[in-house]
């Protein structure tokens, strides 16, 4: 028994160390240096889904607001900025009912995207990010009622996702 509690200390005292060495990474301005301005121009839509470079651009303007960790800026005057395009939307039919009529669609929206720091001119994230939200013919309870709205969902998954990998810290 004593050398067992010695093992679930030490791993115990592992995950706390591992938990606080991420606890300061990230691109925040809370790192010395930092952007403090990102501008987000509208994304190229390369789809066939009319309005999503906008809604997802919204999205991610409005993710890096409320974050509130960098001021949304023209890009002539920001310190970093977001490129990117949207380059997937679709909406399978996630479920059937009984009789093998669509019962669920699930939104996909995918984009590529880069977050540069404009003062040195190095990309700091590149890469692709994703959002999905779902929404049942019949209005089933818990998801969403319309495309619109699960469209809206999976475009704010997309750009919390964006958030998480670029300005927030671990």
């Amino acid at each position: 028994m004593p050398h067992r509690r010695a093992v679930v200390a030490a791993w115990a005292c592992l995950c706390v160390l591992a938990l606080a060495g991420c606890s300061h990474y990230g691109f925040s301005p809370s790192v010395p240096g930092g952007p403090r301005s990102v501008a987000v121009p509208v994304l190229r839509n390369e789809t066939l889904e009319y309005g999503v470079d906008q809604g997802v651009t919204d999205a991610i303007v409005a993710a890096l607001t409320e974050n509130s960790s960098m001021r949304i800026v023209p890009e002539a005057e920001a310190e970093a900025v977001v490129r990117g395009r949207v380059t997937v939307y679709e909406r399978p039919v996630l479920s059937y009912d009984a009789a093998g009529n669509p019962r669920e669609y699930r939104v996909r929206v995918t984009a590529a995207l880069s977050y540069e720091d404009r003062r040195s001119g190095t990309v700091i994230w590149d890469g692709t990010v994703e959002g999905w939200g779902v929404y049942a013919v019949s209005g089933d309870a818990g998801t969403a009622t319309t495309e619109e709205e699960a469209r809206a969902e999976a475009f704010e998954r997309l750009a919390a996702d964006l958030v998480s990998k670029t300005v927030q810290g671990w």
